[in-house]
């Protein structure tokens, strides 16, 4: 636990809470899942790996799966395209998926804990369905060792095959996470229902931001992605991100002036999003005082070793 004591917060506890409906000992079960997991894939520590870079980089090629940019909830958008799969072995690809839920929590802004999932399902056929590990593992990260952060799952346009294949796995999501599962099929031109119903979730350009209806740049590619273009921007946004990281520690802000309503530079803060918004952890309202306590206090002597989760 001490390693992962920074990732362990009160708030971290929190979603463990919420999606256990508030069970310690659910939630405690939960937490040691998500720390041996962890402790395993380490996916706080990918980026500063000797040679990450390239490793990702070879991973993220074909766009399998990216982060290109926000939705209008300001939630990062991570696109994933399993028919574009480019190398063999599935503890790369769980090694790259860490890596990229991770770098979507790195990207989030203070008012925002959830990303949202557009899946290209188009050519998803019986000879692409992914292994059972690899799909094990995926619905154990987003069910499991990142609880509360889907805000949304966008499937897009699937076949019946998927429809089946997740009818197999439905089994194994918990009701919540089935509950944000969105399928998208039929006419989705301008003005159409699919559409209107994605410029709400997404934002008006969410066909340019997931790359849905854009030319591909061959077969072998998610459709809109271009790796040359894109991959920079992930070690731009990195670097970034470490830089004032490493800032923020050096020099802690002062507290904000109570009610000034202004950031440090005079612009008006970002208004705080609205009620029904999807931003913010679903039933956060119904924190029970002291739970998250219990269940710090609980972790706090926990032995990885010992405990069987």
């Amino acid at each position: 636990y001490e390693h992962h004591k920074a990732w362990a917060d009160d708030v971290q506890l929190q979603r463990f809470l919420i999606a256990r409906g508030y069970n310690i000992s659910k939630s405690l079960d939960m937490i040691v899942e998500a720390l041996q997991w962890r402790e395993k894939r380490k996916p706080s520590e990918i980026d500063s790996q000797e040679g990450w870079e390239e490793k990702m980089s070879k991973e993220s090629e074909t766009g399998k799966i990216y982060c290109p940019g926000h939705d209008r909830w300001k939630r990062p958008v991570l696109i994933f395209d399993n028919t574009v799969q480019n190398t063999p072995h599935v503890d790369d690809h769980m090694t790259f998926l860490a890596f990229n839920l991770e770098f979507a929590i790195k990207t989030m802004t203070p008012e925002v804990d959830k990303y949202l999932v557009f899946m290209h399902l188009e050519n998803f056929s019986f000879f692409n369905i992914p292994p059972f590990a690899s799909t094990r593992e995926t619905i154990q990260m987003m069910c499991t060792c990142f609880p509360e952060r889907l805000g949304h799952c966008i499937a897009y346009r699937p076949p019946g095959i998927f429809r089946t294949f997740f009818d197999t796995v439905k089994g194994f999501l918990d009701p919540r996470t089935v509950s944000k599962m969105i399928f998208i099929t039929g006419d989705v031109s301008d003005g159409s229902e699919n559409d209107k119903l994605l410029r709400k979730i997404i934002g008006d350009d969410w066909k340019v931001l997931t790359g849905a209806e854009q030319p591909r740049v061959d077969d072998k590619t998610s459709p809109g992605y271009i790796h040359h273009k894109y991959w920079p921007t992930v070690v731009e946004r990195l670097e970034g991100i470490k830089s004032r990281s490493t800032s923020s520690k050096a020099n802690p802000p002062l507290p904000d002036p109570v009610d000034s309503g202004k950031a440090d530079g005079g612009d008006a803060m970002p208004p705080a999003p609205p009620r029904d918004s999807p931003v913010s952890s679903a039933d956060s309202s119904a924190q029970v005082p002291g739970e998250s306590e219990k269940v710090a206090e609980e972790v706090a002597h926990l032995s990885l070793e010992d405990h069987s989760a």
